[in-house]
């Protein structure tokens, strides 16, 4: 009767062994797979880095070039607004001098000087854009007004504009500009806001009288 419960006994500790066997290698399994997960999510986020790092190094290099080549394509007064861009060229153009006589211009040789030496005097003539725009005897609203100007009124301009830029509501539009010394017909000199007047003959539209 005993040995019969011998040839059992001897078997538990072989099972139990097994079972704890196979309990460590599912652990180790599981480990392995958890590692092996974990090195995967590493280098695909090592190589997600590389990539956004190469994108926005090539990003940089694009922004760059298109930079390089804007400033290389387009002055300078393009950063500016439309309404600086319009105030700066009319100023350059106001102040622009002509280096040879023009039909109109008269010319003084200087006593003592070759021909060649011609001293020119130059006379711009600008046009009024706004009709009934005031001719002041100081560059500034408030001014006392000696004059107003017809809509394409001529004068002449007095090679003379203010250093600054005023903003002024004229309704509609508030344009930026110089002010502008001329002469009226009448032999008159004063000053015009630089907006009012023009090389060319038209009317400035959104201008409220």
């Amino acid at each position: 009767m005993a040995s019969p419960q011998r040839s059992t006994s001897q078997f538990v500790p072989f099972i139990l062994v097994s079972l704890v066997t196979l309990v460590f290698m599912i652990w180790a399994m599981r480990r392995c797979n958890e590692n092996d997960s974990d090195y995967a999510m590493i280098e695909e986020q090592a190589t997600r880095e590389d990539y956004l790092e190469r994108r926005d190094s090539i990003l940089r290099d694009s922004i760059r070039k298109l930079q390089a080549a804007q400033a290389l394509a387009t002055p300078a007064e393009s950063l500016l607004s439309d309404a600086e861009q319009e105030a700066l060229a009319r100023e350059a153009a106001l102040l622009r001098a002509r280096t040879q006589p023009l039909p109109g211009d008269s010319v003084n040789v200087v006593p003592g000087r070759t021909p060649r030496q011609i001293v020119v005097q130059k006379e711009t003539t600008l046009y009024s854009t706004i009709d009934g725009l005031n001719v002041r005897v100081q560059p500034r609203l408030g001014a006392a007004v000696i004059g107003r100007l017809s809509l394409y009124e001529p004068v002449t301009f007095m090679n003379e504009t203010t250093d600054s830029l005023y903003q002024i509501d004229l309704g509609e539009i508030t344009p930026t500009a110089p002010w502008v010394k001329i002469r009226m017909s009448n032999g008159q000199q004063g000053w015009v806001y630089g907006a009012g007047v023009d090389y060319y003959k038209y009317k400035l539209e959104g201008v409220l009288n």
